[in-house]
């Protein structure tokens, strides 16, 4: 009974005989703390950005007031300008015949097959505007008799092209504009012209040569110290060994 008793008074009023502690995780040590370094303020937005090209982007050396600048429809784009018109428009299709563009014109490998109208049966890449990827061309690859002086050359469909007019600064669609007709023909003849005049300067130029290389011939013979005399003696020695 007195067992009993004690445990019931140990029960009733218990004596803790430990601590109870609790472990929080360890702080990291101190270290210098170095503040970070502020973000690099952003580049100031160009006002221009914005707001589309009034006039096309400037290019090394003048170009001739009667020149245009031919534009991408979409976004403005320079693809070439008129220096570079070369052929006659075909009745049926209503192009800018072009022998040269800027890097901007791009087309794939891939040959495309007319199934209607002036194009019918003609092989050709399609070109497009490297910026937007608006279709604005072809290079034609196989044709008729009719359309193969176009064979190779970059043509513009003009429903795509803007014209910015240098001499009166104005902008018009291509469509509205009559270019000069230009052929290769009187292109081929100005060269052949600048190659004979390029010829007849050369040939010029080797005669002068020549005629210096005889007068410095001429002068310094009197002045040679050797004889044509020992030249045959030493002539003859040689052969005779």
């Amino acid at each position: 009974m007195a067992v009993r008793r004690q445990l019931q008074q140990a029960f009733k009023d218990p004596q803790p005989t430990g601590t109870i502690v609790v472990e929080w995780a360890a702080a990291p040590a101190a270290s210098a703390w170095t503040p970070p370094s502020p973000p690099p303020p952003p580049p100031p937005s160009s006002p221009s950005s914005s707001l589309p090209p009034a006039s096309p982007p400037q290019r090394q050396g003048p170009l001739p007031e009667e020149c245009a600048v031919f534009h991408c429809r979409g976004c403005w784009t320079v693809l070439g300008d008129s220096l570079q018109l070369c052929g006659q428009e075909p009745p049926g299709l209503s192009i800018l015949i072009c022998f040269k563009v800027t890097n901007d014109v791009v087309w794939e490998d891939s040959l495309l097959v007319g199934l209607e109208g002036a194009l019918l049966g003609c092989a050709y890449y399609l070109l497009s505007c490297r910026s937007c990827g608006l279709a604005v061309g072809f290079i034609l690859h196989s044709s008729g008799s009719d359309l193969a002086y176009l064979r190779d050359l970059f043509c513009f469909f003009k429903d795509s092209i803007i014209c910015y007019l240098l001499k009166n600064q104005r902008i018009i669609e291509a469509s509205k504009v009559n270019f000069p007709p230009v052929t290769l023909t009187e292109e081929m003849h100005k060269v052949k012209e600048k190659l004979v005049d390029f010829h007849n300067r050369i040939e010029l130029v080797i005669r002068k040569l020549e005629k210096l290389e005889q007068n410095k011939y001429v002068t310094e013979w009197p002045n040679s110290s050797t004889d044509p005399d020992d030249l045959v003696s030493e002539y003859a020695g040689v052969n005779a060994n």
